[in-house]
C-alpha cells in the first residue's frame, strides 16, 4: 500500500510541477507580400518548443513560419528566376534548442525543407538543412527567445536560399 501511495504522489507532483509558458513571436517583418509567386513553402508546426530550458517554453510565431520562410526565400531568390520555373517546398521543419553551456545566452535553430523544382519539362527535388544560432537579449526572459526567432528564421532562410540558388543555377 505504501508503494502505491508513493507512486501516486510522485505522479501527481510530476504532473503539477512543470509550468508551461507560451510566448508570442512576431515575425511579420519577414513577410513581404507577393515576393515570388513561382515559389511556395508549406508545412511547419504552428508552435515551436524551445528545448534545453529548465521549464517548458513554447513560441507561437505570427504569422506562421511557412509564410515567413516563403517570403524570405522568394525575396532572396528573385534574381535566380527563369521562365517556367516553379519551386514547391514542403515538409518545413524547425527545432529550437538552448545550449546549456551558454544558456540563456544562445539559442540555435535547425531548419529543413524538401523542395521540388519544375523547369523546362524537367523535375527534380532536393532536401535542404541548416543550423543557425543567435544570442538572446540578457534580462529579457522568455520573451528574449521569442524576439530571437525572427533573426533565426532570416538567417536560416538566407542559408537555405544560398543552397537553393546554387541548384537553380544548375537548372538554367
Amino acid at each position: 500500500m505504501k508503494r502505491f501511495l508513493i507512486i501516486a504522489a510522485t505522479a501527481l507532483l510530476s504532473a503539477c510541477g512543470g509550468q508551461e509558458m507560451v510566448a508570442h513571436a512576431p515575425i511579420g517583418t519577414l513577410v513581404t507580400p507577393g515576393a515570388a509567386p513561382w515559389l511556395t513553402v508549406k508545412g511547419g508546426e504552428p508552435q515551436l518548443e524551445v528545448r534545453g530550458l529548465d521549464h517548458k517554453l513554447t513560441l507561437q510565431p505570427s504569422p506562421d513560419l511557412s509564410a515567413a520562410v516563403q517570403s524570405q526565400l522568394g525575396s532572396r531568390l528573385n534574381g535566380d528566376y527563369f521562365t517556367n520555373l516553379v519551386v514547391t517546398c514542403t515538409a518545413l521543419t524547425a527545432t529550437l534548442r538552448v545550449d546549456q553551456d551558454k544558456a540563456p545566452g544562445d539559442v540555435a535553430m535547425d531548419m529543413g525543407l524538401h523542395c521540388s523544382f519544375w523547369a523546362r519539362g524537367f523535375d527534380t527535388a532536393h532536401d535542404y538543412k541548416t543550423h543557425v544560432s543567435t544570442a538572446v537579449a540578457g534580462g529579457a526572459g522568455d520573451q528574449g527567445y521569442a524576439d530571437a526567432l525572427a533573426k533565426l528564421v532570416a538567417d536560416g532562410s538566407a542559408d537555405i536560399a544560398g543552397q537553393v540558388g546554387g541548384d537553380l543555377r544548375h537548372l538554367k
